[in-house]
């Protein structure tokens, strides 16, 4: 009979990555709305990446649950910190509308909707600079233009007559991204005795009180959230966007994308970056093994860590060691860094790297650990520096430098690799730039 230790499969032969891990092309790749808007995203290759996290599912529920008369709501809010999953929700719920024949295989065990007819998915992303302002560029799109001639002559907003006049009919999908980078722009220009971001913010009221109306039932509208995202703006825009937040808040229904602080982050990881799962056997097995190596420094007296936690988390992570989660939830508020995508990002890079045919070792490890990161790796190192660029020098001189740094030289002398993996995992749990987090290890 094999032991558990035989029964593993390493790494590389229990997943495979997906091509798109080792492109460096497409790891610079973020979509946005105007892609989903000009018919460049592909459902399949979209869907096959994936996963539905709980605040998807609430959203798919929703929206279809609008389309097909099982709900009464109509405006749905999409509220997490930058990077956090947003845009990418709206692209999903948007290649649903569009494709119904996707609807079934994507979301058919969550939600059976009613709903066969393919939905118009109007996109407006805040890197836009319409002509005759958002509403104009949401006239355009469903081709009815003619409608608000008469706002455009008067350099007016729409009321909610004219909301009503252009979308009732067949069902449409409203999808608004990246608006306080619309108000930033529009609070210079000046619009019919006052500026573009006043009308704005008076188009999108009366849009949202049209929606409620019942002759508007076959139209549901998603924006993203806006909070915190006009702060550091001038106090006009603060002002303008926080009116605007407060009725928003007032008809709107809210969903968190990704629970970052969830098992959710492992499960788009596996889904982002492996085209299989491992077996139950093969994760069961590597679970015990950590349990069981724990189960033997409890007894040393070298840790009070519960070995069955930890046989338990592994078993929910897996193929990623369950303190990646703890250590993201530390830098994951660095200013700039972009949550879920930075991560994602970050990830990328690294299993890029465990399984490069030259410098690779997903044949010797059966997890991706923390300490599993490769600074000496240009890409690994990009996306390092993009969670936390003040330890530039730190890793130079300590973890990696061809060979040349401290912890480098150390693990050659010792002929073994525990003072490189040490410093590495201290760097991994000393990147936040918050006042107050926690840093290094006990």
């Amino acid at each position: 009979m094999k032991t558990i230790k035989q029964q593993m499969k390493s790494l590389k032969k229990a997943l495979v990555p997906r091509q798109s891990v080792f492109d460096k092309n497409y790891k610079d790749v973020v979509l946005d709305l105007t892609d989903l808007a000009e018919g460049k995203i592909g459902p399949d290759l979209f869907f096959a990446e994936n996963y539905i996290t709980k605040g998807m599912e609430q959203l798919y529920k929703s929206v279809f649950g609008r389309f097909d008369g099982s709900v009464q709501d109509g405006v749905f809010k999409l509220t997490q910190a930058m990077g956090g999953g947003k845009t990418h929700n709206m692209i999903a719920v948007g290649l649903l509308a569009e494709f119904p024949k996707y609807r079934n295989q994507v979301m058919g065990h969550i939600y059976q909707t009613s709903f066969s007819e393919a939905a118009k998915a109007i996109t407006f992303s805040g890197r836009n600079r319409p002509e005759n302002g958002l509403w104009g560029h949401i006239a355009k799109q469903i081709g009815r233009s003619e409608v608000f001639t008469h706002l455009y002559q008067a350099g007016d907003a729409p009321g909610q007559s004219d909301w009503i006049k252009l979308l009732q009919g067949d069902p449409i999908l409203i999808l608004l991204d990246e608006l306080p980078d619309y108000f930033k722009y529009a609070t210079t220009v000046s619009m019919g005795g006052g500026t573009l971001a006043d009308k704005t913010a008076r188009a999108l009221t009366t849009l949202l009180n049209a929606i409620g109306k019942t002759e508007l039932s076959n139209v549901v509208l998603v924006i993203s959230d806006l909070q915190g995202s006009y702060a550091k703006g001038s106090s006009m825009i603060a002002e303008v966007l926080g009116d605007f937040e407060k009725e928003t808040q007032r008809v709107a229904k809210n969903f968190t994308p990704v629970q970052q602080n969830s098992n959710e982050i492992y499960h788009i990881l596996r889904k982002r970056l492996f085209e299989n799962e491992a077996d139950a056997a093969t994760i069961n097995n590597i679970a015990k093994a950590y349990g069981e190596a724990l189960d033997k420094a409890v007894k040393m007296d070298l840790t009070n860590e519960s070995p069955q936690k930890l046989q338990a988390a592994i078993i929910e992570s897996y193929p990623f060691h369950p303190a990646m989660r703890d250590l993201y939830a530390r830098f994951k508020e660095n200013p700039g860094f972009m949550q879920t995508r930075g991560l994602i990002r970050l990830m990328r890079a690294l299993v890029a790297r465990m399984y490069d045919k030259e410098h690779g070792f997903a044949d010797r490890t059966l997890l991706v650990h923390p300490y599993d990161i490769d600074p000496n790796d240009s890409d690994t190192n990009t996306e390092l520096n993009g969670v936390n660029n003040k330890l530039i020098n730190a890793i130079s001189n300590d973890i990696a430098s061809g060979g040349q740094a401290a912890a480098e030289k150390l693990s050659e002398d010792l002929g073994n690799d525990l003072p490189l993996k040490t410093a590495k995992l201290l760097y991994m749990s000393s990147l936040s730039l918050v006042q107050g987090a926690t840093k290094g290890l006990r």
